[in-house]
């Protein structure tokens, strides 16, 4: 590494944790009281005249303020966001105003309505996803059951999209409250895979070959240095429904049905440490 990165690395290990506690001496509900709340409310919730705003009302920051990660909120209070009336404020505050005011935000507190959430994710979101959540609409869709993703990144997703596939960005369709709740219904979807049920399956399934998931060999490049532990879900998920190349493993699986594979892999993962 040449001097110059290596000083410029030092200096960024040593400024950016300062960032992060600097502010604590700093009034951010103040700062945000004279920099925000004349568009976005005093807690969080638009005020008349920032719902009046063209082309895009204020949003409200009380829905997604513990949903939205603390790099994006920066970016957006740093540089504004381009075609609205959210201008930067890079000009007015100084980044270490900017994190206290960010410090100020996330304390505000929304409760999720999931009966909102299961109406706006019927009207957006079911026509590919399912009213389920399992995508069996023939789109290729992603299947919002076995998601991994958590809350912030669920509300990521439907904010920016996913480039390259049908999933397009939601957030001039839909308020922050109208994501913050699909977010959560979509979450409250979720399959909780049970590995005493995977245990069983794995007896019926998988130990005539494999004794137990530890004893279970990887084939292929480098195998001899992985476990199964170092396959991730998705990986697993392959093995077990489609076998290898090499056996018949997956017709042996072909009564399963994707929550069982789920068990399976929640009954691995409890035992393979």
């Amino acid at each position: 590494m040449q001097p110059r990165f290596l000083i410029g690395a030092i200096i960024a290990l040593l400024v950016i944790p300062a960032l992060a506690t600097a502010s604590d001496d700093i009034d951010g509900k103040a700062l945000y009281a004279k920099s925000c709340a004349t568009c976005h409310g005093a807690n969080g919730e638009p005020t008349e005249m920032g719902k009046s705003l063209k082309p895009f009302p204020a949003r409200n920051h009380r829905a997604i303020a513990n949903l939205v990660g603390r790099d994006e909120l920066r970016r957006i209070i740093t540089y504004g966001v381009e075609g609205t009336a959210m201008t930067p404020k890079k000009y007015t505050l100084d980044p270490l105003e900017i994190e206290a005011v960010i410090d100020y935000i996330q304390t505000f507190d929304y409760k999720p309505d999931l009966a909102n959430g299961k109406n706006r994710f019927k009207a957006v979101c079911s026509s590919c996803h399912g009213m389920d959540g399992r995508a069996q609409t023939g789109v290729g869709a992603k299947n919002l059951v076995y998601s991994k993703l958590d809350l912030g990144g669920i509300v990521h997703t439907m904010r920016y999209g996913r480039p390259g596939t049908l999933m397009t960005s939601k957030r001039h369709q839909l308020s922050n409250p109208d994501i913050a709740d699909i977010a959560n219904y979509v979450y409250s979807l979720r399959y909780l895979a049970n590995p005493a049920e995977g245990k069983k399956l794995y007896a019926k399934s998988c130990v005539s070959c494999h004794t137990s998931p530890a004893a279970i060999k990887l084939i292929g490049n480098a195998a001899e240095k992985r476990t199964v532990a170092d396959l991730d879900d998705r990986l697993l998920d392959l093995r077990i429904r489609h076998g290898r190349h090499v056996d018949r493993a997956g017709e042996k699986v072909a009564h399963l049905s994707d929550d069982n594979i789920q068990d399976l892999i929640a009954y691995i993962r409890y035992e393979v440490k």
